[in-house]
């Protein structure tokens, strides 16, 4: 049949809703993995020690230049074999991406540390302020303000990413929508819900650092 037909599709929205679901819980989980680690890389680089610059070095470069369907597919198949522990699907998924994407969190981290002029770091040492207090109240926040709009694309670009879970069986939403076209043989008008769906769940992501960057443009006017 050559026309289409999408009130077949919305009988399964309810599953689809539930695969939104738990792209989201994906998504947040792995940008938490991601944030906190990214800015711990990115000072260990920035630091230049090479005891915490060339482990981080390597970590990095590692993850940005790996595919994440084959770190995702490692986790959850090879780390078993090795540990003996086995995260599941769904934490397999969410801590590989938290690994592959705070490596390019990091990058923008530090990108964000070596913009901030060098008259900051002396302000900071006339004062007498310690090194982490200088990065804690005077550079970081700075960083921070600097590195939002990479930091926004980056975060969507992983809530996208987190399609690759579907690999491994993750009942995420590309997942779902694979099984619905099957089922129904409606491959077109499945994965259009599908993208609609993502589409809803990264646009208001993409509004919020939109938001974000305006605010934080306000508070230094």
């Amino acid at each position: 049949m050559n026309d289409f037909q999408f009130t077949r599709i919305l009988v399964y929205l309810p599953d689809l809703l539930r695969g939104v679901g738990v792209t989201f819980q994906i998504g947040l989980v792995s940008a938490s993995i991601g944030l906190v680690l990214g800015l711990v890389l990115a000072l260990m680089k920035f630091s230049r020690h090479p005891l915490a610059y060339w482990p981080a070095y390597v970590y990095v470069e590692f993850f940005r230049t790996t595919p994440p369907l084959i770190q995702i597919v490692w986790l959850y198949y090879g780390l078993p074999l090795i540990t003996g522990q086995d995260l599941g699907a769904f934490g397999a998924a969410a801590v590989a991406l938290g690994l592959n994407v705070s490596a390019f969190y990091s990058e923008i981290y530090r990108a964000g540390l070596v913009g901030v002029h060098r008259t900051q770091w002396q302000a900071s040492r006339v004062l007498g302020l310690s090194l982490s207090d200088t990065l804690r109240f005077v550079i970081v926040p700075q960083a921070v303000r600097n590195v939002l709009p990479p930091m926004g694309t980056t975060t969507i670009y992983l809530i996208k990413d987190t399609a690759l879970a579907s690999a491994i069986g993750t009942p995420e939403l590309l997942r779902i929508g694979q099984l619905i076209s099957v089922e129904t043989f409606r491959p077109v008008e499945t994965l259009t819900m599908v993208a609609i769906l993502y589409f809803a769940v990264t646009y208001p992501v993409a509004l919020f650092v939109d938001w974000l960057e305006r605010r934080f443009k306000i508070a230094r006017t």
